[in-house]
């Protein structure tokens, strides 16, 4: 694995994933980055440590037994499923979080044409504010340049890309936000696959951009 990446989750969302409260997409895609990254993985148990280390100094406080009853069956579920480990990889090296989303019985994705270069293949993951999804560029395929017109979050899976900014290989972990306006350019030796969580469409700075609209629509689910 490659563990001199450039980009990663800042320390406050690694927080939030640390104590459960990251939202579900951006969960997805850090779960993803986690798998790649031993930085991370190791301030994430220096996290962990010290939010168990506050649980224990807490005040002990009356728990009502409905709420008790609902926590227990959670932890009984959690008990009786597979282990999730951040390190556990496939055939294909993705995350496990990714092949997860990948194997879903009920909502397998299926691979969409998005332009000459870009392909997409959608995820259901049960929220309605990000659309999750696979963004595959051919070899040295380059994407429309376009704005961001909200946040996303990007982890390369497989390969590597550049833009005016930089070159972000496997593991790396991307936001962008609106008025960052780039060309993604896949690398010339291989395809790149990327897993993108967004909440907004992007804009296509070309005139005609208008005509791909219909293609660009997020589709959270």
């Amino acid at each position: 694995m490659n563990n001199k990446l450039t980009q990663h989750p800042d320390n406050a969302m690694l927080v939030e994933f640390s104590a459960g409260t990251l939202p579900t997409a951006a969960s997805i895609c850090v779960s993803a980055h986690l798998h790649f990254c031993q930085k991370c993985r190791a301030e994430l148990l220096r996290l962990d440590q010290v939010g168990s280390q506050l649980m224990t100094e807490a005040e002990p406080a009356d728990v009502d037994d409905s709420l008790f009853d609902s926590v227990m069956a959670k932890i009984e579920k959690a008990e009786a499923a597979p282990p999730e480990n951040i390190d556990q990889k496939s055939d294909n090296g993705f995350p496990f979080s990714v092949n997860r989303l990948l194997n879903n019985p009920a909502h397998r994705p299926i691979w969409k044409r998005m332009s000459g270069s870009v392909d997409v293949a959608r995820f259901k993951t049960g929220q309605s504010d990000y659309e999750v999804a696979l963004h595959r560029i051919c070899a040295g395929g380059k994407t429309p340049k376009h704005d961001h017109q909200g946040t996303e979050y990007t982890v390369v899976l497989k390969g590597s890309f550049s833009d005016e900014r930089a070159v972000y290989n496997e593991g790396d972990f991307l936001v962008r936000q609106p008025g960052d306006v780039h060309q993604p350019m896949g690398a010339q030796n291989g395809e790149c696959i990327c897993l993108s969580a967004l909440d907004a469409p992007i804009k296509l700075t070309n005139p005609l951009g208008f005509l791909m609209k219909p293609l660009l629509r997020i589709n959270p689910m």
